[in-house]
């Protein structure tokens, strides 16, 4: 177990490196199997190394984000809108865990949130232009993914409000700011990708990003003295 806590990051990137060589080589059942082992592993990292209550929200809303992005994962491995559909489903849970995780360690105050409302500006250019870019490919999708955006653009927001926080500048800079970066990233590049350029080695960094966003907000989870 001491070494599954001093070397469980290692594996996960080990594992990560792997499925991205699975999407290189178009591997589909390997890949769909190396995907699968992302979240699961990041759970387990988790729930050995979080040292704060184990009753609290603070410990069940990574939880439940982590389960909610294993659901997402899972059906956006297959084909058909309905799965697409109830992937995004999956990873709004995530986002909404998120967001709340981060609001319970510092509520917005406006007349302080510096680093809010510039991630506020930033995200509104952001998920404006990625909206622009697919508007005419999305079809029946485009409503949910405004949705969605407006959900992880939340998540981004309120991950950057605890950098305005004495207690929680430290892992919001080192950890829940880069993560909530490269969900945004690995998110933009998968919408593009989906309905503008349809290239599947394009895959390799939207799970590159995705994958270290998700290491990211967890190291943060447990890394986060409360």
């Amino acid at each position: 177990m001491e070494l599954l806590k001093k070397r469980g990051v290692i594996l996960y990137l080990f594992i990560l490196i792997t499925h991205c060589t699975f999407i290189y080589m178009d591997l589909s059942v390997w890949r769909f199997y190396s995907k699968l082992l992302l979240i699961p592993i990041l759970l387990f990292l988790f729930l050995i190394n979080y040292t704060g209550i184990k009753t609290g929200k603070r410990f069940l809303l990574p939880i439940i984000a982590l389960l909610g992005a294993f659901m997402g994962d899972l059906l956006l491995a297959f084909d058909g809108a309905q799965f697409f559909l109830l992937g995004m489903i999956g990873f709004m849970i995530t986002h909404i865990c998120n967001s709340m995780y981060f609001y319970s360690l510092n509520k917005i105050h406006l007349k302080i949130a510096t680093h809010a409302k510039w991630a506020m500006l930033v995200l509104s250019l952001v998920c404006s232009l990625i909206i622009f870019l697919i508007k005419e490919n999305s079809g029946t999708f485009f409503l949910p993914i405004i949705v969605y955006m407006i959900l992880i653009a939340t998540m981004a927001i309120l991950s950057s409000n605890l950098a305005d926080s004495i207690n929680y500048n430290h892992p919001a800079v080192h950890y829940f700011i880069p993560g909530a970066i490269l969900f945004v990233l690995s998110d933009g590049l998968l919408a593009i990708n989906k309905f503008n350029l349809q290239d599947p080695k394009m895959d390799i960094f939207v799970m590159l990003t995705y994958g270290l966003a998700q290491l990211y907000l967890v190291m943060g989870y447990y890394k986060t003295k409360y």
